[in-house]
């Protein structure tokens, strides 16, 4: 299967693409995720679930999350077929101070 990027979301602070696969799509997220993007972060998630209904969100990129950003990926994670991978030490910490498990936990792979 060839593989198309769809660029979802965009600003001067974090780009969202998702690449169409096979099995589940990739969702990679790259920058930083705030207080300032997160409402458009999630509406631009749950777009992409037009696209298909199983994901993996890769986050190794996001270089800054704050608590709104998680709640945005928490949501997001626990609706359906998707799974978070490669949690940056930082979003793992501020998941932590929140009583979460990091996303990697979450779920049983």
């Amino acid at each position: 299967m060839t593989t198309t990027d769809q660029l979802l979301y965009v600003d001067h602070l974090v780009r969202v693409t998702c690449t169409l696969m096979s099995g589940p799509s990739l969702i990679q997220i790259v920058g930083e995720i705030d207080r300032t993007n997160s409402a458009e972060l999630l509406r631009a998630l749950e777009q992409a679930r037009r696209i298909d209904d199983r994901f993996v969100v890769d986050v190794g990129r996001v270089g800054f999350i704050d608590i709104t950003g998680v709640r945005v990926l928490t949501a997001f994670a626990e609706q359906g077929d998707t799974r978070v991978r490669n949690t940056p030490p930082q979003m793992a910490r501020l998941m932590q101070l929140m009583g979460l498990r990091p996303f990697e936990e979450s779920r049983s792979s």
